[in-house]
């Protein structure tokens, strides 16, 4: 697992388990104040769960998904 490649993105894709830090936000020191830096453990993480999706690829994948389950709602027997 190479944690030392990984895009500043990807690693904020994932909450902090260190910290409890959400997705999309920077860590937090003990003090509560912003880290200079993400956590080892924030980073492995991230390493182990896919790269997010960029905008366009989610947007299809919810269109997909939802025409599915229309398609399950009118074709399924009752």
């Amino acid at each position: 697992m190479r944690t030392n490649k990984l895009p500043l993105k990807h690693v904020l894709s994932v909450r902090c388990p260190m910290c409890g830090a959400p997705p999309r936000t920077k860590c937090k020191l003990s003090s509560g104040q912003s880290s200079l830096q993400v956590h080892f453990d924030r980073e492995k993480a991230a390493a182990k769960v896919a790269a997010p999706d960029n905008f366009s690829q989610a947007t299809l994948r919810f269109v997909w998904e939802t025409t599915l389950r229309g398609f399950r709602g009118i074709f399924q027997k009752s």
